[in-house]
């Protein structure tokens, strides 16, 4: 059974999801635990700013006592209580599909149709195999379901025009400022979302863009691409004290911390942005005068104009996601025939060498051999025949009594 427990931006507050915002490190940390668990064949973490969710395999007997195993795990690494179902989404088997499909074709995405979380599904399964917690199923779902999203996009126009929270953000910017292009602009995270701010901020004509980051290397590589300036992590105090636009994207929470008040608190007026979950900027301090303060959960009014348009793709979008989704739902079930298949692959292919033995006693060697040939062509047909009605009257692996019956009458 494929199991999926999560929530999101539709079921939780930013508040609560900060707590489920894991990193690669406490996602290696917890899968490890979920799968000291007997009943858990494998799992795979998605976490991005916008959801968190736990994909799993297990025996359909032990579905509740695997849930119960994955909240105990959680209970070791997150603040928050996890016994506040009323947040959470529970998802099995084909609804499961179903829901990652929707989730990696943009349909479930605070912005519609955006085209990061691909990227988003594609590092959540290279986690899980570097880990070594996934399975054959889970492998094949996300395989199955980055081809589903490339179907959606291409097939459909949901691509056209694709947004993101990184496209959002900078449209929030030209509501504040019709002179965006010379503003001074501080970007804090040089990661994959602070890419995306940048770029489009340097489509937008803005050249003023300063670019802090742990790392200063990946700042300065950066900045180079899009003729910003990088600028060492120490000295963002003084930096803060000049920028018009503060955008924030990075995993360390509260890196613009309360102490830093008195930096915005010299009448120089600062939009902030806060793409961070948990948040990189200290909710207390969008409660100065002279600091006007957004996080990820403000933007989804941005582009809803949008919205619309793009939702006229979503007829298309769900037919190639039903058609997949039944796809999978074969695969997964015709896993069932394979004892059985097995079983009578067996059986035919002993009776048919027994009876070559027993009958090519009196023959020459070479009429053995024609003996075998005909043997083996009797054999695979009468195999091919048997998994074809096997498959029909199993309702392709879908019954399981007759499995087991027609699995026991090859053994």
């Amino acid at each position: 059974m494929i199991g999926l427990i999560g929530l999101s931006h539709n079921t939780a507050p930013l508040v609560l999801r900060e707590d489920f915002a894991f990193d690669s490190n406490k996602i290696n940390i917890i899968s490890q635990c979920i799968m000291q668990s007997g009943e858990i064949e494998g799992v795979i973490i998605v976490s991005t700013c916008n959801r968190t969710e736990f994909y799993f395999t297990t025996p359909s007997r032990c579905i509740k006592e695997a849930i119960r195993h994955i909240d105990v795990c959680l209970k070791d690494y997150v603040k928050a209580d996890i016994t506040r179902k009323d947040h959470f989404y529970h998802f099995f088997d084909k609804e499961a599909v179903h829901h990652l499909f929707r989730l990696i074709s943009g349909l479930e995405s605070m912005i519609f149709g955006e085209y990061q979380i691909v990227s988003q599904i594609k590092n959540a399964l290279s986690t899980a195999q570097a880990n070594q917690t996934t399975n054959t199923i889970l492998t094949r779902l996300f395989s199955k379901a980055l081809e589903v999203s490339k179907q959606v996009r291409t097939k459909t126009g949901i691509n056209e025009g694709a947004f993101s929270v990184s496209y959002a953000a900078v449209e929030k910017c030209r509501e504040h400022f019709v002179d965006l292009a010379h503003r001074n602009i501080l970007l804090l995270g040089a990661g994959e979302t602070g890419e995306l701010v940048v770029k489009n901020l340097y489509k937008r004509g803005c050249r003023n863009i300063t670019i802090a980051n742990r790392t200063f290397s990946k700042a300065e590589e950066l900045a180079q691409r899009y003729k910003g300036q990088p600028l060492l992590i120490e000295k963002l105090s003084i930096a803060l004290k000049s920028c018009d636009i503060l955008i924030a994207s990075t995993s360390v929470e509260h890196i613009i911390e309360p102490s830093m008040a008195e930096t915005f608190s010299t009448g120089h007026k600062i939009m902030m942005i806060d793409l961070g979950v948990p948040r990189n900027i200290a909710p207390i301090i969008g409660e100065l005068t002279n600091v006007k303060l957004y996080n990820i959960d403000h933007l989804q009014k941005v582009v809803l104009h949008n919205e619309e348009k793009k939702k006229s793709f979503l007829s298309s979008a769900n037919k190639i996601i039903l058609t997949k989704t039944g796809e999978f739902d074969d695969w997964l079930a015709s896993r069932k025939l394979a004892p059985a298949i097995k079983n009578m692959i067996s059986s035919v292919q002993e009776v048919n060498s027994g009876a070559v033995e027993t009958y090519g006693t009196s023959l020459s060697g070479d009429e053995k051999d024609l003996l075998r040939v005909y043997s083996r062509h009797l054999s695979d047909k009468m195999i091919n025949r048997l998994v074809k009605n096997l498959k029909i009257i199993t309702g392709n692996g879908r019954k399981d009594e007759i499995i087991k019956v027609i699995s026991e009458l090859f053994e």
